[in-house]
């Protein structure tokens, strides 16, 4: 069932950096580069409605990043708060679902001393410069240097996932009083919501070893991804009140054992299960018809085999229809995945090795493919144009009604940079004499933004 798709590139290690190339997906060409290198360990990336790319470091810093510039800005260093080690550290984070109006930060973190070490989750308010203003919405929860879980997911309802880990206590993962091996769901300021499984328990399930994967999927459908011990890692589809089975069960309920308590204990099983393992990080959905080899795919960063898989799902969401493999061995191990407003996608570097033998240099790779636009779909003045952003060169298709007219280059204060004749239905722009930074490029009247970098 697994396809391995393997493609000829070439990338220039420059301290830890890539420089720009091309590579053929399929018959796909995107575009590679880096957009900052030189982390400790970025953790959680996500793109924020401001334009920038939010991530965290696990030493205990939270930045944002301007992808067109490429410029850094650290808005937290909490280094000093944070308890990291090995995998503990500063880990998840989430913008609030309207951070344009109400610009608040979730973060978890380990703090305390070893063998005391706990997980918190901490709210911080944006002013425009840093982050200000710590409420601690959800702490006291056991953790340890392994098994923190940690990832935050909103919900429509504006309610907030929260995986945790094990934490190396196995029976905690069934222990209903236990916060730990757990996805949890609660209100925005700390509070239990009433339709919880249970409405004075923060558990929505249980039975988990450790979650680093939690996102979206189609038909608002939630999916996981959990790291086993020696066999099994999982895929998962997230429902609310069910036992995940860890530790009475590893992967499917496939030995008599395990049959004997999943029929005993309402386990939900998952959809796929890796022997042996790969060390699945956080998950994506990707939906982008000018990108068909990974588009309507769930796309999973893998930390041990070094390499995003995509999981192609059925129709209702419920089973597994094929996986494959891309990017393999190209950036190291992968730890979290972002998609962009251009369908770009960004992947978060771990290295080498988990100890981090080598910090501060890591980095966030970008993959920027043609844009979901599509022809038929297009009035009769609309136009697409790819890679977005793009370096050197810009392909642009048009419908017959453009040829003859001009695509014009402007600046964001509406000075003409460019212009050039449409003689071909698809053409292509040389850029190498614009310089970094945001243009407007327009036809008959139509506007579309382009980034040079």
């Amino acid at each position: 069932m697994k396809k391995i798709y393997i493609s000829l590139l070439i990338l220039l290690p420059l301290n830890g950096a890539f420089s720009q190339s091309t590579l053929m997906i399929g018959n796909t060409e995107v575009t590679i580069d880096t957009v900052y290198t030189g982390l400790d360990v970025p953790w959680e990336i996500q793109y924020g409605p401001d334009g920038n790319l939010w991530f965290t470091e696990r030493k205990g810093l939270v930045s944002k990043l301007d992808p067109v510039t490429k410029t850094r800005t650290i808005v937290l260093d909490i280094v000093d708060d944070v308890y990291q080690e090995y995998e503990a550290g500063l880990l998840g984070m989430a913008l609030h679902p309207d951070f344009e109006n109400t610009p608040e930060v979730f973060i978890v973190y380990t703090y305390g001393t070893s063998p005391n070490v706990l997980e918190k989750l901490v709210k911080y308010t944006y002013n425009g410069t840093a982050l200000v203003n710590p409420v601690i919405v959800l702490d006291n929860i056991t953790a340890y240097t392994t098994h923190n879980g940690s990832r935050l997911l909103f919900l429509p309802d504006n309610t907030l996932l929260m995986s945790t880990g094990d934490a190396q206590d196995q029976p905690a993962a069934q222990d209903l009083s236990s916060l730990n091996g757990k996805i949890l769901r609660l209100n925005m300021d700390g509070s239990i919501p009433a339709d919880n499984p249970s409405p004075t328990s923060y558990v929505y399930t249980f039975g988990h070893r450790n979650i680093q994967g939690l996102n979206h999927g189609p038909n608002d459908r939630i999916y996981i991804s959990e790291h086993g011990p020696t066999t099994d890692d999982e895929f998962q589809l997230l429902l609310p009140d069910r036992n995940y089975g860890w530790p009475d069960v590893e992967g499917y309920c496939d030995l008599p054992a395990e049959q004997s308590f999943c029929g005993q204990n309402n386990v939900e099983e998952p959809l796929m299960a890796w022997t042996p393992t790969i060390a699945p990080s956080d998950l994506i959905y990707y939906d982008n018809d000018a990108f068909p080899e990974l588009d309507d795919k769930i796309l999973m960063t893998v930390l041990k085999d070094k390499k995003v898989r995509a999981i192609t799902l059925n129709v209702p969401g419920n089973h597994v229809m094929d996986e494959e493999d891309y990017f393999t061995d190209m950036f190291g191990r992968l730890r979290d995945i972002a998609m962009g407003p251009q369908k770009e996608l960004y992947l978060a570097t771990n290295g080498a090795e988990w100890m981090n033998i080598d910090p501060n240099t890591h980095s966030i790779i970008r993959i920027t493919p043609p844009t979901d636009a599509s022809l038929g779909e297009l009035d009769n003045t609309g136009f697409q144009m790819y890679p977005n952003p793009a370096k050197n060169l810009l392909t642009i298709e048009v419908k017959a009604v453009d040829l003859g007219s001009d695509c014009i280059i402007r600046d964001l204060q509406g000075k003409e940079i460019q212009q050039q004749k449409i003689t071909s239905p698809k053409f292509m722009l040389d850029l190498t004499k614009l310089e970094k930074g945001v243009y407007l490029v327009e036809m008959n009247g139509v506007v579309q933004s382009l980034i040079v970098n």
